[in-house]
């Protein structure tokens, strides 16, 4: 069980981080006449999906969610203004999102991997269903690089 709950926990943390980071990219781009702001709304959504499902399975499990660290989401911020205030293009706006997605499924490719034996079959299959999403995300902000 603890495998189920430190796979869980790391999606909740993804999860977390990927909402904090797009949503302050999207109050970056607010007033600015971007076409991919849409598609980012669209992800903003479905991380936010996530993360609602992975906090019930935890509270099922009767385990508090760890935050995301103050520095993290700070360093984050402060990387998404520096971003959008040098190149608020969606060229720009499209690699630097596509970055984080791979980190991401990069990230929780080894997290399946490692865990696919021990986590309960309900979470590997979130896993995988994140993980898809990833990738499709990729995929859909391709056309704006």
């Amino acid at each position: 069980m603890d495998e189920t709950n430190e796979l869980l926990e790391y999606i909740y943390q993804d999860c977390e981080m990927a909402k904090t980071t797009l949503t302050e990219l999207l109050k970056q781009l607010q007033g600015k006449d971007n076409k991919i702001k849409r598609p980012l709304e669209d992800i903003l959504k479905e991380y936010e999906k996530y993360l609602k499902e992975t906090k019930r399975i935890l509270k099922n499990h009767n385990v508090k969610p760890k935050k995301i660290g103050m520095m993290a989401k700070i360093g984050a911020k402060v990387g998404i203004k520096t971003n959008v205030k040098n190149d608020n293009s969606d060229s720009k706006i499209s690699d630097v999102v596509i970055q984080g997605l791979v980190m991401g499924i990069v990230d929780i490719s080894k997290k399946i991997d490692s865990y696919k034996k021990e986590a309960s079959k309900d979470v590997i299959d979130l896993s995988n269903k994140i993980l898809t999403f990833q990738k499709e995300s990729v995929e859909k902000l391709k056309e704006y690089l």
